[in-house]
């Protein structure tokens, strides 16, 4: 689980927050599209709402994370 929760932050983090983390605008976008709603939506909506189209896809009914981002960051592709 915890290289399932990597990748999702890892996607959150290259198409949010990376250009600048600490900005008012990126902030915002993580409390109210992310952090305001607990568990009154699903996760998967969250994430979608948040980083848009392709942070996931679904396989076998569940849930399977966008590795690429994670692959950056670990530097497997080069």
């Amino acid at each position: 689980s915890y290289l399932y929760a990597k990748c999702f932050a890892a996607t959150i983090w290259k198409k949010l927050c990376q250009e600048d983390p600490l900005s008012p605008t990126t902030g915002f976008a993580l409390r109210t599209k992310f952090l305001q709603h607990g568990g009154a939506r699903e996760p998967a909506a969250l994430l979608n709402d948040l980083a848009g189209d392709g942070i996931y896809r679904y396989c076998d009914g569940g849930i399977m994370p966008d590795i690429s981002c994670l692959c950056d960051e670990m530097k497997l592709f080069e």
